[in-house]
């Protein structure tokens, strides 16, 4: 490892980039490596125009009829045309937004191309970005590689899991492709402490067989997978494969189920520590299922995971042999220290004088933490005393607070960074360690941002105090549902006067569209906030309510994909039909025919069956920033344009037969606003909830996609996928534990 002044560059198999200084160049570690969606094009608006042309034939027809009935059937044509309109543009932009952004699936039946796509991908994403280019500017530590003993499975003895024990060291210089080598069936366990450089053992292996299927046709092609994605399906691991081949990769998945039968793939799987702790054994037992099933007896595996953490299953795996990565050696650190210079001068002292300090060294993610964090100090600047891994990490956050560069800072149009200061980045991504660490998650998506991330009546940490009607509600309802309740209402305010307006010029006219838009704006904005935001308090009102607007507890967000359900579309049918009823019976009070009320029930379960029959399929995280809420919003569109094309339909069949055509129009933008409380119309509003209770409570920034591009630029964050997540699951426990309303600079003083 070497440090040379202030053009350093540190960097150890601990993570994928440690340690950098201020002109280091580093590519992180990424999913989305496809270029960018192609600007929209006169296609898009050729499309547009024959949807909006379409729609104002079939509509002639009716405005005609219209104008010859009375006055108040012509506000119900004029007012709904507009919203048609309207609806229709925005459906339709939602629908092509950044279309084509997805790369084209590789098919079976193509499987040499599809080799040489994943060949591509696995070089490009996990050779290339995640370990050449982050190390480009280091001399690397060799970590060693010792016998793990104890963790195997012996077909004559116990299974379970009595201690583990360290075998002996293997030569200088082994890899895991060189112990892949001598295991009789390509299945591997690594284990390691935290920091120690299982993940880049991992990644050399993955460019050792790279290398090795570019060679031999025959060779299988490296797959690498991170389990803390990991979920449990009817499938087993090999479904869940499939589906991640599928969204990370592209490959289709009966090419992926092909390959884990003919032992085409060699599974490296990365971080079984890593996946939640109430899920850890039942991940377990599905590799285990998946290596002693006799259909996958020809696939490779290889499984990371912490020491600790698999210590803690009891129960031994099913593979061939596992090792252990050594912590580094007392010359190695020395070494090290030794080459940065007067500026690691005072490190190297505390580490002569202080054990425990040296103990901690021993993994090259703290090495690499401590000699950034001393790098440009100045000479002689003491370690504080107290918890020295608490102390180099603060030292290190600082640092990197306070780069003179960022690394791949971002600029606006007048070409300033575009970045927030280091008070404003420390303040929340603590409040996002925390947010996270109290979901359970190690990689934060901000499309699946929902109300539930929010601090509730009683948070675990105290809030930063906030002023104003919406503060003071919030400490009596919390922020998750204060959010809920002032958005939603506000939105029902306004779908009320927009579904009320038809209706009520149904049967009085303009006087009665006037107050109808009036009162459904009150009524229905007050009923919404008041049940999102105090009614779902209670747990017994949550449940009388479930039926008309779904559980909030257990939420729908957004999603990449969506399914469709027969019988939650049964159930929104029959729901919807029934709040359609008691629609039908305020307007009959009013004078409107029971035929018109007839009609509106049926324009609303029609609504009904679209959004309720749509339901998320939650297995694959958004592989691309913004992937799951533009998918959910697409799907919102493509059902608001059904609903469009069946209620004109219809209303022109129910013209023709002489009846109450008008009011299945009125009940249009009502079904419309209805769709919002179910499918991916409700996905999108928590999601906006979410947004909204996060900015003005303050734990998060206004332009949260400004704070997750400054935190990665720092090296504090990184990416994965469509989300990203802390450098180290350590760095994430030590940002929980800080005071944001603390100065930066409290970073440097002793815990």
């Amino acid at each position: 490892m070497r440090v040379d002044g202030d053009d350093n560059t540190v960097a150890g198999p601990g993570a994928h980039h440690n340690a950098l200084g201020p002109n280091a160049s580093v590519t992180h570690n990424e999913y989305n490596f496809y270029p960018p969606a192609p600007p929209a094009d006169r296609r898009r608006y050729r499309r547009l125009l024959l949807i909006v042309t379409a729609e104002l034939i079939l509509m002639a027809p009716l405005i005609a009829l219209s104008l010859r009935q009375g006055s108040g059937r012509t506000v119900v044509s004029i007012v709904l045309a507009v919203v048609l309109l309207g609806s229709t543009a925005i459906a339709v932009w939602l629908r092509n937004a950044d279309a084509g952004e997805g790369p084209a699936m590789v098919h079976t039946g193509k499987e040499a191309t599809a080799r040489r796509h994943l060949l591509d991908v696995t070089e490009r994403l996990w050779v290339r970005d995640a370990l050449r280019d982050s190390l480009r500017s280091a001399v690397r530590l060799e970590v060693g590689l010792g016998e793990q003993l104890g963790a195997v499975k012996d077909p004559f003895g116990s299974p379970t899991l009595l201690d583990l024990a360290d075998g002996d060291h293997l030569p200088g210089g082994t890899r895991l492709s060189d112990v892949m080598r001598e295991q009789s069936d390509n299945r591997l366990l690594v284990l390691g402490d935290p920091g120690a450089g299982k993940t880049t053992h991992l990644l050399e292996l993955a460019a050792d067989q790279v290398g090795a299927a570019r060679r031999d046709e025959g060779a299988p092609v490296p797959l690498v997978l991170l389990l803390s994605t990991w979920v449990d399906g009817p499938d087993g691991l090999a479904g869940w494969i499939a589906a991640e081949a599928r969204q990370r990769y592209t490959i289709d998945t009966d090419q992926t189920m092909a390959w884990l039968a003919s032992g085409s793939l060699m599974l490296l799987l990365d971080g079984l520590d890593e996946v939640d702790e109430t899920l850890r054994e039942r991940c377990l037992t599905s590799i285990e299922e998946f290596c002693t099933d006799p259909r996958h007896r020809a696939c490779g595996l290889v499984l990371t995971s912490r020491t600790q953490e698999f210590r803690e299953l009891r129960r031994k795996l099913s593979v061939s042999g596992a090792v252990r990565v050594l912590p580094l050696s007392e010359e190695q650190i020395a070494h090290t220290l030794a080459e940065g210079g007067p500026q690691l001068a005072a490190l190297r002292r505390a580490v002569q004088e202080e054990p425990a300090l040296a103990d901690l060294l021993t993994t090259p993610l703290m090495l690499g933490v401590a000699v950034l964090a001393f790098a440009r100090l100045e000479p002689g600047t003491p370690l504080p005393s107290g918890d020295y891994r608490h102390a180099l990490f603060g030292l290190y956050v600082h640092q990197m607070l306070h780069r003179v560069r960022a690394l791949r800072a971002s600029a606006d149009q007048a070409g300033h960074a575009a970045t927030l200061g280091p008070a404003d980045i420390y303040f929340h991504l603590v409040w996002l360690a925390r947010l996270m660490s109290r979901q359970g998650q190690t990689i934060f998506y901000p499309d699946l941002l929902t109300p539930a991330w929010l601090p509730d009546r009683d948070p675990p940490w105290p809030l930063t105090p906030r002023r104003g009607p919406r503060a003071r509600i919030a400490r009596w309802l919390g922020w998750d549902h204060t959010s809920t309740g002032l958005v939603g209402g506000r939105l029902a305010a306004l779908a009320g006067a927009l579904a009320g307006a038809p209706l009520g010029a149904l049967v009085h006219g303009v006087t009665g569209a006037l107050l109808a838009a009036l009162g459904g704006a009150l009524v229905l904005g007050s009923v919404v906030a008041l049940t999102f935001g105090v009614l779902f308090q209670s747990p017994l009102a949550e449940r009388l309510s479930t039926p008309v607007v779904g559980h909030d507890t257990y939420n729908i967000y957004a999603a990449t994909s969506w399914t469709w359900s027969p019988a939650s579309a049964l159930r929104g049918l029959v729901t919807w039909v029934i709040v359609g009823a008691a629609f039908g019976g305020v307007l009959i009070t009013v004078g409107a025919t029971t035929a018109e009320c007839l009609a509106v029930a049926a324009g609303l379960g029609c609504g009904g069956v679209l959004a309720g029959g749509n339901v998320p399929d939650h297995e694959n995280p958004p592989a691309v920033r913004g992937g799951a809420l533009e998918a959910s919003l697409r799907r919102l569109a493509v059902l608001l344009l059904v609903l469009i094309a069946l209620v004109l339909a219809g209303a022109i069949g129910t013209a023709a037969l002489g009846g109450p055509w008008d009011a299945l129009l009125a009940a249009l933008p009502a079904t419309m606003a209805f769709m919002m409380t179910a499918g991916p119309g409700r996905a999108w509003l928590r999601h906006r909830a979410a947004s909204y209770g996060a900015r003005v409570s303050g734990l998060l920034p206004t332009d949260l996609d400004l704070l997750l591009r400054s935190g990665e630029d720092r090296v504090l964050l990184r990416r994965v996928g469509g989300g990203y997540m802390f450098l180290h699951r350590d760095l994430q426990q030590y940002l929980e534990g800080c005071r944001p309303e603390l100065p930066v600079a409290s970073l440097l003083s002793a815990p």
